[in-house]
């Protein structure tokens, strides 16, 4: 029997925010720092993997970093405005509690919980902030770690931390990564969660040829793990 539940984060436990929602924070965060809006968005798209595995620094180095790219130098007070707004975006994208009641009655029945997630710096800023840091025992940001899924220590960095073998895990996630792949070489159940009201978002590598087991919703979890 399963001692513990990881899940991916960002399209599976919270909203992973549209391709075209991210491209307009993007536009404004540049047109904060003084940059042309579209080549930045562009750039911000292109640096995906840089910025997820940390490669460029905290917040202000990567904005001006990438400010720098574009032949922009923005002032100290320009990146603090660009900061707030992207950290604004992160909170709204974290905000949503869908997922609660599920994580509620997974920690009630004495399921360890953990998360983990490709994501770049702005996630792990706010983390202790939201509601999900009460409920979440270990998280692994790749931007922290320097590693994405599904490298296998992004995963065991969780296992580790909570105290249990990666075989007494279940992993739930959306496909994206190659996240459930994986999962399921170090052992763990991974279950894909295939039906989300999200559309037009991106899930870079998404397992569409999944062949291990699927649920259409989180709730429908509580049932598969006691049945």
């Amino acid at each position: 029997m399963a001692r513990a539940v990881l899940f991916d984060l960002y399209g599976t436990l919270v909203p992973a925010g549209t391709i075209d929602s991210r491209n307009e924070i993007s536009r404004e965060v540049g047109t904060i720092l003084g940059v042309d809006a579209e080549p930045f968005a562009a750039l911000v798209r292109s640096t995906f993997d840089a910025r997820t595995r940390g490669q460029l620094g905290n917040l202000a180095e990567t904005y001006l970093e990438l400010a720098k790219r574009l032949g922009g130098f923005p002032s100290h007070h320009q990146v603090d405005l660009a900061i707030a707004r992207r950290l604004e975006f992160a909170r709204e994208l974290l905000e949503p509690r869908q997922a609660e009641p599920v994580l509620q009655s997974l920690r009630t029945a004495g399921y360890r919980l953990g998360v983990v997630t490709d994501c770049s710096i702005e996630t792990p800023t706010i983390w202790t902030s939201t509601w999900l840091y009460d409920y979440v025992e270990a998280v692994a940001f790749s931007c922290d770690v320097g590693l994405r899924k599904p490298d296998p220590r992004v995963y065991l960095a969780v296992t580790e931390a909570i105290g249990v073998s990666s075989e007494d895990c279940v992993f739930v996630g959306d496909g994206g990564s190659g996240e459930l792949s994986g999962a399921r070489s170090l052992g763990m159940e991974a279950i894909r969660v295939v039906e989300s009201s999200e559309t037009g978002i991106d899930r870079p590598d998404e397992e569409l040829d999944w062949d291990g087991d699927s649920i259409r919703s989180l709730r429908e979890l509580l049932e598969r793990l006691s049945g």
